[in-house]
């Protein structure tokens, strides 16, 4: 049976078999979903106190597919939206004359880059729910970190 989300669900991330991270979805993008992931470890479900996340800071956002919420791997365990929300990513994409353009989470296109601006935003990446898992073991030491956790770790975050 497929679980249904929406923006402002908290959800869990496993770090091992025996802990866990919480997760927030932060926008519906079709199949796939801008989440933030938050270092916090939690053992257990009754550890939940999703309050924590007012005074916590994501260490990653990334674009993902949402997979791992639709067959319940990610557990639903609440909902909650912060007071300010996140800054949402920009990204860029380059048009047929060769010209850098800000790209927007739904696709469309804002306005022209200069070229120090082309040269610090990414590109549009969607990253495996998977890829994600990993970042969040990475960042507790249970992996190796590879330089990809870095594209979806927010600055900042140690």
């Amino acid at each position: 049976m497929s679980v249904r989300y929406k923006q402002g669900d908290v959800f869990t991330v496993p770090i091992d078999g025996e802990s866990f991270v919480l997760g927030r979805v932060v926008r519906v993008l079709g199949g796939n979903v801008l989440i933030a992931v938050y270092a916090e470890s939690l053992k257990s479900v009754r550890e939940i106190d999703l309050d924590v996340l007012d005074r916590a800071a994501p260490i990653f956002l990334a674009v993902t597919m949402d997979l791992r919420l639709i067959d319940g791997q990610w557990s639903l365990v609440g909902e909650w939206s912060p007071e300010i929300e996140l800054r949402l990513p920009r990204y860029k994409v380059q048009a047929g004359d060769g010209a850098f353009y800000e790209q927007h989470l739904d696709g469309s296109m804002g306005r022209s880059l200069t070229a120090a601006e082309a040269e610090r935003l990414p590109n549009y990446s969607s990253y495996s729910p998977a890829l994600v898992e990993m970042a969040v073991r990475a960042h507790f030491g249970h992996e190796t970190w590879r330089p990809v956790f870095d594209e979806i770790r927010i600055e900042g975050s140690a």
